[in-house]
């Protein structure tokens, strides 16, 4: 039985207008390279190869334009009252973002739910999803098998899986295409197909 459930913010929650074009150029010129950096954050880790203070360095240059975005985000689907909704149900919540915690805060202030969370956990701690969900998990004390994660990419339902939980893919164009666990097109569908239950 679910008791737990962990949402991504970004393409799950809200949609971050991000430019990424603007980062991938800053972190070329930082690194010195034309190499892409796809995916993001695990390229950067690789490239800075344990430098910590060049991961730093990158990492602010995605925080400003996070921070930019973050207030022009768009809400997606009904999810400031979905999440209610859950914690009236009285569910336990958390948040894992790989946006910084400045710019997560802004949203979160904005659609006024951080109170909603037992945790959030952003990339300021971890930039490794599974270590998102882990601490996530510890957090609310429940077996990873009685806790949902709730993302858009792929990588989270692998990170998921990982860990223990159960993963759901909110993705529209993975609904006939990927099998791997339950996918939803739209976030109320987490409600009427009680896929928490």
């Amino acid at each position: 039985m679910i008791k737990g459930i962990i949402f991504d913010l970004d393409g799950t929650l809200v949609r971050l207008p991000i430019k990424y074009d603007k980062i991938f150029t800053k972190l070329q010129d930082l690194f010195d390279t034309k190499d892409e950096f796809k995916p993001l954050i695990q390229t950067i880790v690789k490239k800075a190869n344990n430098d910590s203070m060049l991961i730093e360095k990158a990492f602010n240059i995605i925080c400003k334009e996070e921070v930019i975005a973050a207030n022009n985000f768009k809400v997606i689907d009904d999810s400031i009252n979905i999440l209610n909704y859950f914690k009236n149900k009285n569910y336990l919540l958390c948040l894992v973002t790989m946006q910084c915690m400045k710019a997560a805060q802004i949203v979160l202030d904005k659609m006024q739910i951080s109170e909603l969370f037992s945790s959030i956990i952003t990339r300021d701690i971890s930039s490794e999803r599974s270590i998102q969900i882990k601490k996530s998990v510890d957090v609310l004390s429940f077996f990873p098998g009685e806790v949902m994660v709730v993302g858009d990419r792929i990588h989270d339902v692998v990170s998921a899986k990982q860990v223990g939980c159960i993963p759901i893919l909110f993705n529209k164009s993975k609904m006939d295409s990927f099998k791997d666990c339950k996918v939803i097109s739209e976030l109320p569908q987490l409600i009427k197909q009680n896929f928490y239950k």
